[in-house]
């Protein structure tokens, strides 16, 4: 993993069609991730992730998908509302097929666009417990 990158790993007890099917089909992500999330598995669809805030204020990760590898991986630009304008980050989730079993990894790339070192770590390391967060929620709807 270098060092600008926040990457996020989980084993789930389900095939790699389950986990894609869950990552790509609007009602199940709403199961999982939160309601109103998007993410179009095709090169040019939208990602979109409405979230409110600790402060109670209305949030919004916007992107579009850059690349689709079969059905595992997918990649997106990631950009939130209250970022700087040169601000973009790129996420790529992969499924690896492991027995009865799927690793769904999470990288998380693009940080170097943050000037504000202080500000960079920060948002790394509140993205990385967001994924392991998500990644947990996405288990424990594929395995119940």
């Amino acid at each position: 993993m270098k060092a600008d990158q926040v990457q996020e790993s989980i084993k789930i007890y389900a095939s790699p069609a389950e986990v894609w099917g869950a990552l790509t089909d609007s009602d199940e992500l709403e199961n999982w991730w939160s309601e109103d999330v998007l993410l179009e598995a095709k090169k040019g669809g939208k990602f979109r992730e409405p979230w409110t805030d600790d402060a109670g204020g209305k949030q919004l990760a916007a992107g579009e998908v850059v690349s689709v590898k079969g059905k595992q991986e997918i990649s997106f630009t990631w950009k939130e509302k209250n970022w700087d304008k040169n601000q973009q980050t790129l996420c790529t989730i992969t499924i690896a097929e492991d027995g009865k079993h799927s690793v769904v990894t999470v990288t998380h790339d693009g940080w170097n666009t943050f000037t504000d070192e202080k500000k960079k770590k920060k948002t790394m390391s509140d993205f990385s417990l967001g994924w392991k967060y998500h990644l947990q929620e996405l288990k424990s709807y594929l395995e119940d």
